[in-house]
């Protein structure tokens, strides 16, 4: 499960590849196990991406998340 987080006019998508996240608020897509998912955060507007928490973490705007176990990431966005 990927979540999108952000407040008041903050603004930003959460993409996947292999493709199947399409992020509006929250989202998910079912992998096989041991698939590597990359995460990418797009910002638009003002908003800027502040990072990823769960089972992603930092700051840069790709992550990559195997598929071992159900996960789930946490992509916030501040204006």
């Amino acid at each position: 499960t990927v979540t999108k987080a952000g407040t008041g006019a903050s603004r930003g998508t959460v993409s996947s590849t292999p493709a199947g996240i399409s992020c509006g608020t929250d989202c998910s897509e079912p992998y096989d196990v041991n698939t590597a998912v990359t995460l990418r955060a797009t910002v638009s507007g003002k908003t800027r991406f502040t990072g990823w928490s769960g089972a992603c973490t930092g700051t840069a705007t790709t992550c990559v998340v195997t598929m071992s176990a159900a996960r789930s990431v946490t992509a916030s966005f501040a204006r």
